[in-house]
C-alpha cells in the first residue's frame, strides 16, 4: 500500500480516546461526533501538506489510483458524519421508537440496528476492539464503510423481518434507504466541493460503483419494490414517502454501474454480462418506479378534483410527479419507460423532443419508438415520424424493405423506392429481424408481382440516367416470374406444396426444366435470354447442357435417314427443321427479334466454330457446333442439326409464325 493512502487511512480509522459501554449514550454520541469533526479537520491539513510538499502532483500524474484512494478517505468520512447526523435526528424525532412505545431508547431503530451488526462483525474480526462499543467501531472505521452495504446484502432479513407489520416493515426500509442515500450524496457533495484535489478518472474504479455497494443498495430496493407491490400495505403517505426513497436508491444504484461501466470501457475490459445486468435492473426499477408513480397520481386527483371530473389536473399532477423519474429514464436509456410516459400522456412533442436528445447506441431511443410502432402496427404514424427523422427511419427500415419503399415514397425518393421495390419483390425469405413483427409471410407470386410493377411506375416517376435499363430489368423479372409459374406447374412437387410462395433461383428454373418435357427445354432458353450477360458468363456449362437437352427433344438420325431415303424437298426439310426444338431454340436465341436482356448469346455462345476464332474467345467458350459435336448422333445427323441451328438464326419469309418469349 502507497504510504500516503496508508497516512491518510490511518487518519480517518483514529479511535477515540477508549470509553467504556456503561457512559450515557449522550456522552458516546458526542463523542462520536467530535472523533468525526476532528478527523475531517485532519484529513484537510494532510491534503494541504500533498500540495505543499508538491506530492499531490506527483500523485495526481503517476500514482492516480492511491490518489484516488486518499480522497475517497475524504468521501467515506463526510458520509460517515453525516449519517451520524440523521442518526442523531432520527434519535431525537422519535423516528426509531414510532412503532414501539414500550421502548424509549436508541436501540430499536432500523439503522441502528444495521450500525450494531457492522459494529459487532468488525469486533469480531479484530481482537483490539473487543471491548469497544459496536457504534464506536463502526463510527471509527471510516475506511470500511463498505462493510454496511455488505450487511445489507447478505444480512438485511435480520434487519427487516417479514413478519412484522408491513408499516413497520416499510418504516424500517425507509429509514436503511434514507442511511445510504445520506452516505452517497454526502460522498458525491465532498467530491464537488474537492474536485480540484481528483486525479485525471480514466480507467478508475471509484469505491461506490464497487459490487459490495451496488449488491447491498440492490438488495434494499428489491425488498422496497416488493413492499410497494403489496395491495394495502399501508397509507398512500408512507407509500409515497418510501416510492421517493426508492428513486435516490435507484439514481445511486445506476451511477455506480454508469461509472464502473465506463471505467471497463476505458481499460478495453469486457463487460457484456454488467451492461445485461445493468439493463435488467433499470428496468426494472424504472418500471416499478413509474407504476406506483400512477397509483400516487391518482390519489392525489381524487383528493383534488373536488367530485368533478378534469382530465388537465390529472395530467398536470402526473407530469409533476413523473418528472423525476422522466429525468433518470432519460440519462440511463430506459426507452420502456420513455415510452409508456409519453404513450399515457399522449405527448407527440415530447416523444419527438426525447427522440432528438436520446441518440445512444443502436440507433437510441428513435429505434426503440420505431419498433414499438411497427409492433403495434401503427405504419401512419411511424412514416410521419419519418418526415421529421428521415434518415434514423432509413436506417431503421433498411432490413425492412417491406416499409422502407412507402418512407421513400413519402420523402418523393421514387428512384431509392424502385431500387428496394424490385430487391425486396426477388427476395427469396422474409427480412432477418423477425423480432419486428410475427406477423409477416413470405411473398406470393401475385404480390411479387404487384410490387415489381410498382418498382417499375417508381423507376419511371424517378427518371434517373439510367431509368430504361432499370425498368428493362424489371420487365425481364417479371417475365421471369411468369415463367416460373408456367415450369413448376410440370413438376409435382413445387406444383403442390412450394409454388404458391417459394421462388427459385434463375439456374434453379433452368434444371428443373432439363428434367422435364420438350415444351420445358425451350423455357430454359427463356429464361437464359431474361438474365444477364454476366449470369450467362458464369453458367456456359449450364448453357451448354441446355443445348444438349434440346438435341436429345428429337430423332435425329431418323429425320436423317427420312429425308434420303424418301427424298425430300428442301421445303419439305424446311418445315420439318422448323418443327424441333434446335430451330425454335436457335430462333430464341440468335434471331434478329430475339428478346435477349443484357447483351447476346453471340458473346456466351457463338452458334459456329469459327465464329469463336473470329471473336476471340478461344480460351473462354466453345461454340454451339463445338457442343452439338459431342452427341451421340452427330457423326451421323451433324450436318442437319447445323442446318437447324443456323436456319434458326436467320429471319424466316413463311408463313409460320416466329416463336414468342413468353409463349
Amino acid at each position: 500500500m502507497n504510504i500516503f493512502v496508508r497516512m491518510s487511512k490511518s487518519i480517518v480509522n483514529t479511535l477515540a480516546k477508549h470509553w467504556t459501554t456503561t457512559r450515557e449514550a449522550e456522552f458516546l454520541a458526542s463523542t462520536i461526533v467530535s472523533s468525526l469533526v476532528e478527523k475531517q479537520q485532519k484529513h484537510e491539513k494532510f491534503l494541504q501538506f500533498l500540495v505543499l510538499s508538491k506530492c499531490h502532483e506527483e500523485l495526481a500524474s503517476k500514482q492516480r489510483a492511491a490518489m484516488l484512494t486518499v480522497m475517497e478517505h475524504g468521501e467515506k468520512l463526510s458520509g460517515m458524519a453525516h449519517l451520524r447526523e440523521l442518526q442523531n435526528t432520527l434519535i431525537q424525532h422519535g423516528s426509531s421508537t414510532h412503532f414501539s412505545p414500550q421502548s424509549k431508547t436508541q436501540g430499536t431503530g432500523a439503522l441502528w440496528n444495521l450500525i450494531q451488526l457492522v459494529g459487532e462483525k468488525a469486533r469480531r474480526n479484530m481482537v483490539l476492539l473487543m471491548d469497544r462499543d459496536n457504534a464506536e467501531v463502526f463510527y471509527s472505521r471510516v475506511s470500511d464503510i463498505e462493510d454496511l452495504f455488505y450487511c445489507l446484502s447478505h444480512e438485511l432479513q435480520y434487519i427487516i423481518s417479514r413478519e412484522e407489520h408491513p408499516s413497520v416493515q416499510m418504516q424500517r426500509a425507509l429509514e436503511l434507504a434514507n442511511a445510504c442515500i445520506t452516505i452517497v450524496q454526502a460522498a458525491s457533495h465532498y467530491k464537488k466541493d474537492h474536485k480540484e484535489w481528483y486525479p485525471s478518472p480514466e480507467g478508475l474504479i471509484t469505491w461506490n460503483s464497487q459490487p459490495v455497494l451496488r449488491s447491498g443498495i440492490w438488495n434494499l430496493a428489491s425488498l422496497i419494490m416488493e413492499l410497494l407491490g403489496e395491495s394495502g400495505a399501508a397509507d398512500m403517505s408512507m407509500k409515497s414517502s418510501l416510492w421517493s426513497q426508492l428513486e435516490g436508491l435507484t439514481d445511486i444504484l445506476l451511477e455506480a454501474y454508469m461509472c464502473l461501466l465506463t471505467a471497463q470501457f476505458e481499460r478495453g475490459q469486457e463487460h457484456g454480462v454488467l451492461v445485461q445486468e445493468y439493463c435488467e435492473r433499470r428496468d426494472e426499477l424504472l418500471r416499478s418506479l413509474y407504476n406506483l408513480a400512477k397509483q400516487i397520481v391518482e390519489a392525489k386527483y381524487q383528493e383534488s378534483r373536488n367530485g368533478a371530473d378534469k382530465p388537465d389536473l390529472k395530467e398536470s399532477i402526473l407530469r409533476e410527479v413523473i418528472s423525476p423519474i422522466l429525468a433518470t429514464a432519460k440519462r440511463h436509456e430506459g426507452y420502456q419507460t420513455l415510452w409508456q410516459i409519453c404513450y399515457d400522456l399522449d405527448d407527440s412533442g415530447l416523444l419527438r423532443s426525447l427522440m432528438h436528445d436520446s441518440v445512444g447506441p443502436h440507433g437510441g431511443f428513435s429505434f426503440f419508438v420505431f419498433k414499438e410502432l411497427v409492433n403495434r402496427g401503427d405504419y401512419s404514424n411511424l412514416l410521419r415520424l419519418g418526415e421529421e427523422f428521415q434518415e434514423e427511419l432509413a436506417s431503421f427500415l433498411k432490413e425492412r424493405s417491406d416499409l422502407l419503399w412507402v418512407h421513400e415514397i413519402c420523402l418523393n425518393q421514387f428512384s431509392s423506392a424502385s431500387d428496394t421495390l424490385h430487391t425486396y419483390a426477388l427476395r427469396r425469405s422474409p427480412d432477418g429481424d423477425a423480432s419486428f413483427t410475427t406477423s409477416r409471410k413470405p411473398l406470393s407470386f401475385a404480390e411479387r408481382r404487384r410490387l415489381l410493377y410498382l418498382s417499375k411506375i417508381a423507376a419511371t416517376a424517378g427518371k434517373d440516367i439510367d431509368y430504361e435499363v432499370k425498368v428493362a430489368r424489371i420487365e425481364a423479372d417479371i417475365r421471369i416470374l411468369k415463367l416460373q409459374e408456367e415450369i413448376v406447374q410440370h413438376d409435382p412437387e413445387y406444383a403442390q406444396v412450394k409454388s404458391t410462395n417459394t421462388l427459385l433461383g434463375p439456374s434453379e428454373l433452368i434444371e428443373m426444366c432439363l428434367r422435364r418435357d420438350r415444351e420445358l427445354s425451350l423455357k430454359a432458353f427463356e429464361v437464359f435470354a431474361l438474365t444477364s450477360s454476366s449470369f450467362r458468363s458464369s453458367n456456359r456449362g449450364l448453357l451448354e447442357a441446355c443445348w444438349m437437352n434440346a438435341t436429345d427433344q428429337d430423332d435425329w438420325v431418323k429425320l436423317s435417314e427420312a429425308s434420303m431415303s424418301e427424298g425430300w424437298s428442301d421445303e419439305v426439310i424446311e418445315e420439318s427443321l422448323q418443327a424441333t426444338v434446335l430451330f425454335k431454340a436457335s430462333r430464341l436465341c440468335y434471331s434478329p427479334d430475339a428478346v435477349v436482356y443484357d447483351g447476346t448469346f453471340e458473346d456466351v455462345l457463338p452458334v459456329k466454330k469459327e465464329d469463336v476464332h473470329l471473336r476471340g474467345l478461344e480460351s473462354k467458350c466453345l461454340s454451339v457446333e463445338e457442343v452439338l459435336m459431342q452427341h451421340e448422333d452427330f457423326p451421323d445427323a451433324g450436318k442437319l442439326m447445323m442446318t437447324a441451328v443456323i436456319r434458326g438464326k436467320e429471319p424466316i419469309f413463311t408463313a409460320t409464325e416466329p416463336v414468342e418469349m413468353d409463349s
